[in-house]
């Protein structure tokens, strides 16, 4: 056997060696597959549902006079999963939330449902639909409002809840927009999937 055909020998067992060590290693790094609860759940990713979401919050938001607002905290987005950890242990099932709480000016507490009323107004004529909802305390109530011909999939999946709280004393107050999206099959709560989603 000449040189040559030894080391071509060589070569072809020294890279099917790395061929098998990159197999072995790429199996031992795959995740490994999660099972989507049985549901039915549309045919939507997280990140698709994300911004139709974070929209309806900003559109609710600029319906509130902008005379009577104090401020506007940092609003608070993210995922949640949608069913109990024992039906969903990988918490694959997921939807996107994100929620503001629009401070009033102190002299507007007293009339802090009554602006609430307007901005239901204002998307009831738009052909949403009003349904009054269990409020944040035993005696308040909160309105969900829905919209299933609301342009693309995601949009019309999303629910916006508006909430008045005012202070016991009367003397502050607030209204709260939140807004969840579709709940949509994930790669689950500790994915790359959700993770890089809350970054954002």
């Amino acid at each position: 056997m000449d040189v040559a055909t030894q080391s071509g020998r060589a070569l072809v067992s020294a890279l099917a060696l790395v061929l098998s060590i990159a197999t072995i290693t790429a199996c031992a790094q795959a995740p490994a597959r999660l099972t989507v609860p049985p549901g039915d759940y549309p045919d939507l990713t997280l990140a698709e549902s994300k911004s139709p979401v974070q929209l309806l919050r900003n559109e609710a938001v600029s319906r509130i006079p902008e005379a009577v607002v104090l401020n506007t905290p940092s609003n608070i987005d993210g995922s949640q999963a949608c069913l109990s950890a024992s039906e969903d242990s990988d918490g694959v099932i997921r939807r996107w939330t994100s929620a503001v709480d629009v401070n009033l000016r102190l002299s507007e507490a007293p009339h802090t449902q009554a602006i609430v009323d307007g901005v239901l107004a204002s998307f009831t004529d738009d052909g949403w639909v009003s349904q009054m909802v269990e409020g944040s305390k035993d005696d308040t109530e909160a309105y969900l409002l829905t919209n299933s011909a609301a342009g693309t999939a995601s949009a019309s999946l999303a629910k916006l809840r508006i909430e008045a709280i005012v202070a016991i004393d009367g003397a502050s107050s607030f209204i709260r927009v939140e807004v969840t999206g579709p709940c949509v099959a994930t790669d689950g709560a500790d994915s790359a999937e959700v993770r890089d989603l809350s970054k954002l």
